[in-house]
């Protein structure tokens, strides 16, 4: 039997599979999705201070937030402002625990026509001439209140499957970060373990003399678990050495960042939630609340239903 006659039926399979995915890449597809990039702080002002934020209308603030909110066309076909149906607009929609002060947009091409309007307080609505395949629009909504309030982007464009809001996304934490801590997470757990029983196994089985002349005689499993414990051991009564000095240079009880810092616990608490439930967990950097976990809330991606298609 030859190799041709020994491939051919796998090489036969290989085209079938790959006519089947070559032919979806070219079936008829509309897919706007809507994703939040980020979150972040433009300013805050406190009321006791001599100064004040103050928008376009003259209103005061206590903090001015920015939300980045990507409009993209993953799909292969165009998608014009006919495209979206006149009684189901493209709509951001914020809770109401804050409030749009003002929008702007940055598209990926300099001839996109796009507009962003205010319409109320909660509600902003983005039209655009056309957006091709892989165009995409920047939106940047500046809001006041919560800024980790919720996001819902509304709209229905003729042609598309698949739902338009992929603001979910924003909770769940990515495959990179996810090992990542529990790399991090691995290093903590394995501290106090690591030192005490490698370092007794070793200096029993090898003495102290080996381990500070000649590691390299004492095997890896035992002096990697001991290297990683020494190591984090080191940082941390390190980092407590440190704060102790600075603590000593102001009078008792004055506050410190560490001060404001969430405990050991706590952040091994979000690290296990990240790890195991996908959830992000972040520590604020806002005046308010300096140090406070902020645990992203729960929100699925929205599925079709039948109300989609029955009023």
């Amino acid at each position: 039997m030859t190799f041709g006659e020994i491939f051919s039926p796998l090489t036969a399979l290989f085209r079938v599979v790959l006519s089947i995915f070559w032919r979806g890449s070219n079936h008829f597809n509309r897919r706007l999705e809507a994703r939040l990039l980020m979150r972040g702080i433009v300013s805050e002002m406190p009321k006791d201070f001599p100064f004040y934020i103050c928008d376009e209308s003259g209103t005061h603030h206590n903090g001015v937030y920015v939300i980045g909110l990507l409009i993209w066309n993953r799909g292969n076909q165009p998608i014009t402002k006919a495209d979206l149906i006149a009684s189901s607009p493209l709509e951001v929609k914020i809770g109401v625990d804050a409030n749009i002060v003002k929008a702007c947009a940055i598209p990926v091409e300099d001839l996109i026509v796009f507009d962003t309007t205010v319409n109320n307080k909660n509600t902003l609505s983005i039209t655009f001439d056309c957006l091709n395949p892989n165009e995409y629009l920047v939106v940047s909504i500046f809001v006041t209140g919560n800024p980790m309030t919720e996001v819902q982007v509304t709209g229905r464009i003729v042609g598309q499957e698949n739902p338009i809001d992929h603001t979910a996304l924003e909770v769940r934490a990515p495959i990179g970060e996810r090992f990542s801590t529990l790399f991090i997470l691995g290093l903590i757990v394995n501290a106090i373990p690591g030192f005490l029983i490698g370092g007794s196994l070793i200096l029993k089985g090898y003495g102290l003399s080996t381990l500070w002349n000649n590691p390299d005689a004492i095997p890896k499993y035992l002096m990697l678990p001991f290297g990683m414990g020494t190591m984090v051991l080191f940082m941390f009564l390190f980092s407590r050495l440190i704060n102790w000095n600075e603590r000593r240079q102001f009078p008792e009880g004055y506050p410190l960042y560490a001060d404001l810092e969430p405990p050991l616990l706590e952040n091994v608490r979000g690290m296990i939630r990240t790890v195991f439930q996908g959830k992000k967990q972040r520590v604020s950097v806002s005046l308010f609340n300096w140090g406070k976990p902020i645990l992203m809330s729960s929100k699925k991606i929205r599925r079709r239903t039948v109300d989609d298609w029955i009023e």
